[in-house]
């Protein structure tokens, strides 16, 4: 029988050892030292190449439609190594609740978690097929037209008179977009999917509260009611446990999107004000995926926080109030622990919820508003 992990992130693990960001279990040097190369050939050259372009522009009324890509690439470039340095934690997060202490008994449990696979397998194939669709207007055009290229960049002239030179460069710029593609296509929802995974601990972790002493048909005796108190303190620390792997995997990630969402969604809106007929649906649908990349991270960072916060009023449903003193003492104890919010957060200064999610988009009108007046 297929894991949590296996079912959740089955297609994700495949695409993450592709890339290099999943340790393999042989030739675990080998592999890490292929995800290094791959990351400094996809990444590096294009990138600089791309600030050089940029560099040597000589207004913004020069900008292109496929420029946003070049302001992504830098951003990219920061974004991607903690993924490398980090595999084996992400991996860990990944299998974290595989655990057999995890295993749902209940039916209303088993219910949680399969609408959590669900919920991430769909979120997974709807952004990386948006992130498919959102790149394939200028790939295609550039794969049509062999004299052109998928990211403007900057080229000596002797290097586009030369065919093998303008080649290579040629094949690093759609190398760059698929890297950038399969990377980011693929860690974004996965963050999202930790959070889920991590509300859906919480949420059998309030259904288990909710049920202390038990119903009103069948009691629980007092060491019984105690003993599933002990269970559930236990099933927060490891929630808690898990959302600093994820934190500590993901913080730095997290930060530079955010950050380089501000400046391309800025960008595109700005080239959205330019363009017109194709050209404008192609940077409509660019911003749409932009808009889901950040929202993913934000929502499912809110719901976390909610749910964090509801673990007091989850005691206060139960039947608390015919548990002897040791039990009560054991509550009390549980809920000042729980206080705490279970907060994500990038760069460990912005929180992960809907807040900061309008905070970026605020930030890109402003920035719209200098270009326009530039």
């Amino acid at each position: 029988m297929k894991t949590i992990a296996e079912r959740t992130f089955g297609l994700t693990i495949i695409v993450l050892k592709i890339v290099g960001f999943y340790p393999t279990n042989n030739c675990k040097i080998l592999h890490k030292f292929y995800g290094i190369v791959l990351y400094i050939v996809a990444m590096i050259p294009v990138t600089i190449l791309s600030l050089l372009h940029f560099v040597y522009m000589k207004d913004l009324s020069e900008f292109k439609t496929n420029d946003f890509v070049m302001v992504a690439l830098v951003f990219y470039t920061f974004k991607l190594p903690p993924c490398l340095i980090n595999k084996n934690k992400i991996k860990n997060c990944i299998h974290y609740f595989d655990d057999p202490i995890y295993s749902a008994v209940k039916e209303e449990h088993k219910k949680i978690i399969e609408e959590c696979i669900a919920v991430c397998r769909r979120n997974f194939n709807v952004f990386l097929i948006s992130c498919i669709t959102g790149t394939s207007g200028f790939v295609l055009s550039a794969a049509i037209n062999v004299e052109m290229l998928p990211v403007n960049v900057w080229l000596p002239k002797s290097f586009i008179d030369e065919p093998v030179i303008f080649q290579i460069v040629r094949f690093l710029t759609f190398l760059v977009i698929v890297y950038a593609l399969l990377t980011c296509g693929t860690v974004d929802p996965l963050i999202a999917a930790l959070c889920y995974q991590a509300t859906a601990q919480i949420q059998i972790l309030k259904k288990n509260l909710q049920g202390l002493g038990g119903d009103f048909e069948n009691k629980f005796s007092s060491e019984e009611t105690f003993q599933t108190i002990k269970k559930c303190a236990q099933h927060h620390e490891s929630i808690l446990n898990f959302i600093r792997e994820v934190q500590n995997c993901f913080s730095l990630v997290v930060f530079f999107q955010f950050a380089g969402s501000s400046v391309v969604i800025a960008v595109i809106s700005f080239q959205m004000s330019k363009v017109t007929g194709v050209d404008f649906l192609i940077t409509l649908n660019d911003f749409g995926v932009l808009f889901f990349q950040i929202f993913f991270y934000c929502y499912y960072g809110s719901l976390l926080m909610e749910e964090s916060n509801g673990l007091s009023s989850a005691i206060y449903l139960s039947r608390w109030y015919e548990c002897d003193v040791r039990c009560k003492k054991a509550l009390i104890v549980f809920m000042e622990h729980s206080k705490k919010p279970m907060v994500i957060t990038a760069g460990r200064l912005l929180p992960l919820s809907l807040d900061t999610f309008t905070m970026v988009f605020r930030r890109a009108y402003s920035l719209v508003a200098v270009l326009k007046n530039y």
